[in-house]
């Protein structure tokens, strides 16, 4: 479980097949669950300033490749005994969203994101959802797109 709270930006180094090589100031262990832009993946190999993490198959169906791509959100999972702060996060990519529109406001930013039907009716007002692996508040759900604001 995650809390959807970034907890590093870490750098890309390569993603090649289904080994995604990351540069970060944390060290896990292998076998440690990491998400990766919203992305729950295992770490499974250890170097000198960063780790290795496997991509399996169905994410690599699921995400989008340049998703793991240049600097990305990094979590480490939760641990027996810590706080819980910002959401619940599984980690589990359900669906797919593009931003249709961004509205400024004085102190903060409001996002359209479209998705598709099927996920949409899944979303509710007030409730959360993560994009990026960024747990977030849900303001408002229309026919396929989602209002959310960033501060």
């Amino acid at each position: 479980m995650f809390t959807g709270l970034i907890r590093e930006k870490a750098q890309v180094i390569s993603y090649k097949n289904h080994k995604l090589k990351l540069k970060s100031i944390y060290t896990p262990k292998v076998g440690d669950s990491i998400c990766i832009n919203g992305v729950c993946l295992t770490v499974t190999d250890l170097f000198d300033g960063g780790f290795v993490l496997e991509v399996g198959d169905e994410t690599r169906r699921i995400v989008p490749k340049e998703k793991f791509m240049g600097i990305v959100h990094m979590e480490p999972a939760m641990q027996a005994g810590d706080r819980f702060e910002g959401h619940i996060v599984q980690g589990h990519i359900d669906a797919t969203g593009v931003i249709v529109k961004i509205k400024r406001g004085k102190n903060a930013h409001e996002f359209y994101i479209k998705t598709d039907l099927n996920t949409i009716r899944y979303i509710v007002p007030k409730g959360s959802i993560t994009i990026d692996g960024v747990s977030l508040t849900v303001n408002e759900v229309q026919n396929d797109t989602f209002r959310l604001t960033i501060i």
